[in-house]
């Protein structure tokens, strides 16, 4: 009988312990689970690149150039050059020239050995300092959160067709973001902190791409309103419908035929295509960008509505252009 109790207690041990390690690896694995589960994504760069030197060049159909190099290692690629490849410096395709070509890093390609990349910009390696692109956003910090840029007086920013991004003063830094946030752009510069993400101040900036925004709402009076798409010009300037706005305001807009030119209310005289513009009681007032046409609407700087009709609140924040009247200037 003692044999027999034993025994029954022996197997009720055993069974606990290995329900005890079986409950065990259970929450372990559960807990490795949940840590799978939370672990973020890493960040990668808008562009990868691919440097190499060229062994042959061929012409394709449609305007397309076709560059076979092979790197240090001497593993092969092709580069697809088309209408849209932005040439950095006007760069040569010459052989026996070291180049580097950035293509999109989410962008689906071709499996096939060599590997063949569509271009989307091509360079030579800068003379002076290094060459990053990349996507930044509102901080100016680079997709792949490995750089941060501090713009200063002395930084050359253009755009890619080699206009001069011109300011009528010193930028400040709400401008420097409604101009290069969410851009693509090309960087230029010599030496970078040690910190993460390392930190440098460009010499050179091309701007690449118009800046990537969701559409643009427009706030009169703490309201939405309905209105023709506002947009971003190629200046940086924050473009927006006259007439919508003004009509939310409890503006007048008409065509005064005689003068040729949009009149708001029967105080602000605006022409297409001239900054200045005209307001009674006051000297001529210069808009930042001249007024335009598009689609059929005319549009005019945000800055306009304080400008010219003495709107208090005027500013453009989070894809949201939000415009508050207080007392107009001509009360």
């Amino acid at each position: 009988m003692k044999k027999t109790l034993r025994l029954i207690a022996l197997i009720l041990t055993l069974t606990m312990t290995f329900s005890t390690f079986a409950a065990a690896e259970t929450i372990q694995e559960n807990q490795e689970a949940e840590e799978i589960a939370v672990e973020p994504a890493v960040p990668f760069s808008f562009y990868t690149s691919f440097t190499g030197t060229v062994k042959s060049i061929e012409e394709g159909n449609q305007g397309t150039i076709k560059v076979y190099l092979e790197d240090k290692d001497n593993s092969p690629a092709y580069f697809v050059l088309t209408e849209q490849t932005y040439y950095v410096d006007d760069v040569k395709i010459e052989e026996g020239k070291e180049i580097t070509g950035y293509y999109e890093s989410g962008k689906p390609m071709i499996l096939i050995y060599p590997p063949q990349y569509s271009i989307d910009i091509v360079a030579a390696k800068p003379a002076d300092g290094f060459m990053k692109a990349d996507k930044f956003d509102a901080n100016l910090l680079s997709s792949d959160k490995q750089l941060k840029l501090n713009i200063s007086t002395d930084t050359e920013i253009i755009w890619e067709n080699n206009t001069q991004i011109n300011w009528f003063k010193a930028p400040t830094a709400e401008e420097l973001q409604t101009v290069l946030t969410n851009r693509k752009m090309i960087v230029f510069y010599d030496f970078t902190t040690k910190s993460l993400p390392a930190q440098t101040t460009p010499y050179k900036i091309i701007v690449l791409s118009q800046q990537e925004v969701d559409p643009l709402s427009i706030f009169v009076e703490d309201a939405a309103i309905e209105a023709p798409s506002a947009f971003i010009d190629e200046d940086g300037t924050v473009m927006v419908p006259l007439r919508a706005i003004s009509e939310a305001l409890k503006h007048e807009v008409t065509w005064n035929n005689k003068e040729r030119c949009i009149m708001v209310g029967s105080d602000v005289q605006v022409r297409i295509g001239e900054k200045s513009i005209t307001v009674a009681g006051k000297d001529t007032v210069l808009l930042e960008s001249a007024p335009l046409i598009k689609d059929d609407r005319s549009y005019v700087p945000l800055s306009f509505f304080k400008e010219a009709l003495g709107v208090k609140i005027v500013s453009f924040f989070e894809n949201n252009i939000i415009i508050n009247t207080g007392r107009y200037m001509a009360d």
